[in-house]
């Protein structure tokens, strides 16, 4: 399965696993009524003659101190010294340690078809907190790549069935290492109070070389519950 539906397929999953509906009123500017905090704060609502009363409901997002969430991002990845780039797909959870600040960590893989890294990534995002929320951030990344190559002379039993070098024998090896430091810019947009849009870019800084530094551009999707209200 290629990433893109990969990503499709498993979004879909997080959505009806969490028993999310489709948002209604979208441009509603008591967009969170959903949340008791919030909907007690604008249970009334600013006047029509209240343009900043409006403008304040419209973009409220500081209930979401204590939230926790899962994620799904993909994203596309070109790295200097490579021809051709890598899909990544990254899935973990996130925490709101204040309404503008959170933390998060993940599995994410990398591949196109004759490259495959694998690992773990986790990092800081500052935001503001609204429902538009542009933010910026820093992370790291540790990961690594496996394959499969011929062990027909090694002078090994690899397939431990009693016999050294036989004609096919494989063996599978980690072919490469990756660990990086990466700053990153993108924005978050609140489609519900508990679904969260995302867009980011990312560069990474490979502790191999200036050659293998990587551009990834992603979005994502994160479903989140209120802690402190469970």
């Amino acid at each position: 399965m290629q990433a893109p539906a990969l990503m499709l397929a498993i979004t879909a999953a997080v959505i009806t696993q969490c028993g999310c509906a489709l948002p209604t009123g979208i441009l509603r500017s008591r967009w969170a009524m959903d949340d008791p905090e919030y909907a007690e704060k604008y249970c009334d609502g600013a006047e029509k003659s209240d343009p900043l009363g409006k403008l304040k409901q419209a973009v409220d997002a500081r209930f979401l101190e204590d939230a926790d969430g899962i994620f799904v991002s993909g994203g596309y990845t070109q790295r200097s010294d490579a021809d051709n780039g890598l899909f990544a797909i990254d899935i973990g959870a996130e925490t709101y340690f204040a309404s503008y600040l959170t933390g998060r960590a993940s599995l994410m893989g990398m591949g196109n078809g004759e490259d495959w890294f694998t690992g773990v990534d986790t990092g800081l995002r500052l935001q503001t907190p609204s429902r538009l929320a542009p933010f910026v951030g820093a992370g790291v990344y540790g990961g690594f790549a496996k394959e499969v190559v011929s062990a027909d002379d090694d002078w090994k039993d690899n397939d431990d069935d009693g016999f050294i070098d036989e004609h096919g024998e494989d063996e599978e090896r980690i072919s490469g290492a990756l660990a990086a430091f990466y700053p990153e810019l993108g924005g978050h947009f609140w489609w519900t109070p508990q679904i969260r849009l995302t867009g980011y870019g990312r560069y990474m800084i490979s502790t191999e070389g200036r050659d293998a530094d990587d551009w990834i551009l992603g979005v994502g999707l994160a479903v989140f519950t209120n802690r402190s209200r469970r």
